[in-house]
């Protein structure tokens, strides 16, 4: 019975050392974390946009920080506002649609969610814009092959008259 007791308290002795280790591994994060976001809003206030945005992009790559983070990719969206990727998708949305699906309750994801569905609705016109475009150019041609044919027709028709008389 004594030993089951021993060997009971040495399992929980064990167990709180771990947990303990995970604690302060967890709030040095936090910590860290927090100093970067400082850093990147300070480097935003003296007009460094680039330098933030880099700063920005490192804390968002890291494991997530309740609080930290979520501001972090909020800032980093409305930072790449005027970015376009190749595809002609916004790293905006991506940023946004990141915070909405992993912080969920954060204030920062109730303030994104307008500024999503307007960025969102602006790719959709984009994209619809481009399909236009494409669809123009491509009426246009039709247009004139179609003018090109008629004007053939004409040409036939005046000789068809010619050779009836």
């Amino acid at each position: 019975m004594k030993h089951l007791i021993l060997v009971t308290l040495l399992l929980f002795s064990l167990a709180g050392c771990a947990t303990f280790k995970q604690m302060q591994s967890t709030v040095v994060n936090r910590y860290d974390a927090s100093q970067k976001l400082s850093s990147a809003l300070s480097e935003l206030e003296q007009g460094r946009a680039a330098a933030a945005t880099t700063i920005l992009e490192a804390l968002v790559a890291e494991p997530g920080v309740k609080g930290v983070t979520d501001e972090a990719l909020f800032r980093l969206s409305l930072l790449n506002l005027l970015h376009e990727e190749k595809d002609g998708s916004m790293s905006s949305i991506h940023y946004l649609e990141r915070l909405r699906r992993e912080y969920r309750k954060s204030n920062w994801t109730q303030q994104a969610k307008p500024l999503h569905d307007y960025l969102t609705g602006i790719a959709e016109i984009k994209k619809q814009n481009r399909n236009l475009k494409i669809l123009n150019i491509s009426l246009t041609k039709d247009n004139k092959e179609l003018l090109q044919n008629i004007e053939r027709l004409k040409n036939l028709d005046i000789e068809l008259e010619r050779k009836a008389r």
